[in-house]
């Protein structure tokens, strides 16, 4: 039985080594030269993305001076020799040399294997994409600009504001984080948010800088507030539904506005819906006012 276990640990040990030889070819022949120039334009992606919100956020500086940005670095307790890996895959495949192929194979190597040791009983499919994933190596980071210097918008630092300061500092990123995740929606899906009262203790100036950047991220929103009507310059276009009730009456009056950012205009045309039936033209055409039978925008 001794000589058995021998005999049946070598083989295994034996299979071992042509199963890494084997993983190293197909992370040498396949992996590093397809994946890894994926990775490349996903980094690249990520990084134009930050200064893409940056950029917008510099064009709209707040009324109190306050500036913020985004940042997107490689985690601190990340994998071994993280920072040297997103360092080589940022740069272009075409100009890879044989030892940055090699350690940049070491380095996917090693996250698999880190991977199926936490997970033997998953697939190879799923430990793959849970190694691959550039995602959780990396995080995004607020920083504000204090006295000069920029600072990590943290527990600590975000008190340090007023309630203006502070609302903004939540908000904003907010926005460009919503657009972030719509960038791999289809073009014509709708990049849908809800805001309830998003903008207390934001003087108007600011106001309108923050409904534009909502135009500027592309962003459709639905917003509740008691009095914030959203009729600002920066803001295209905007459908106003008011709502109003009286004591002892079980309804709700509706009252429809439109903002075509010049003017706010009132909407008498009945709401098309099961209480205001529409004709056989409505139903064809639209009802004549820039709007289909249901109600939303033609555009």
């Amino acid at each position: 039985m001794d000589e058995f276990r021998d005999a049946l640990s070598g083989e295994i040990d034996h299979h071992q080594l042509v199963l890494d030889a084997h993983e190293r070819e197909v992370l040498e022949n396949h992996l590093v030269g397809e994946v890894a120039i994926h990775l490349h334009d996903l980094l690249h992606n990520a990084e134009k993305l930050v200064r893409d919100m940056n950029d917008e956020l510099t064009s709209r500086p707040t009324s109190t001076g306050m500036k913020l940005r985004f940042t997107w670095d490689p985690i601190d307790d990340g994998p071994s020799g993280l920072l040297e890996a997103s360092r080589r895959l940022l740069g272009t495949g075409g100009t890879w040399s044989p030892v940055e192929r090699a350690a940049i194979g070491d380095f996917l190597q090693e996250r698999i294997k880190e991977i199926r040791a936490a997970n033997q009983t998953g697939t190879w499919y799923e430990h793959l994409s849970e190694a691959l994933d550039y995602r959780k190596w990396h995080h995004f980071g607020v920083d504000r600009q204090q006295d000069g210097h920029w600072k990590r918008l943290n527990r600590k630092t975000y008190g340090t504001g007023s309630g203006g300061e502070k609302a903004i500092a939540l908000t904003i990123p907010q926005f460009a984080a919503a657009a972030a995740h719509y960038r791999s929606a289809d073009p014509l899906a709708p990049r849908l948010i809800l805001l309830d009262e998003a903008f207390v203790g934001i003087d108007s100036d600011m106001r309108s800088k923050c409904m534009g950047l909502l135009h500027a991220f592309d962003l459709d929103f639905m917003m509740t507030s008691e009095r914030e009507w959203g009729c600002y310059p920066t803001v295209p276009a905007l459908a106003i539904y008011q709502l109003a009730t009286l004591p002892g009456v079980d309804a709700v009056g509706v009252t429809r506005w439109v903002w075509n950012g010049r003017e706010r205009l009132r909407d008498d045309q009945p709401l098309p819906g099961p209480f205001a039936p529409e004709t056989a033209a409505q139903s064809e055409h639209g009802n004549g006012n820039g709007e289909t039978a249901n109600g939303f925008p033609n555009a």
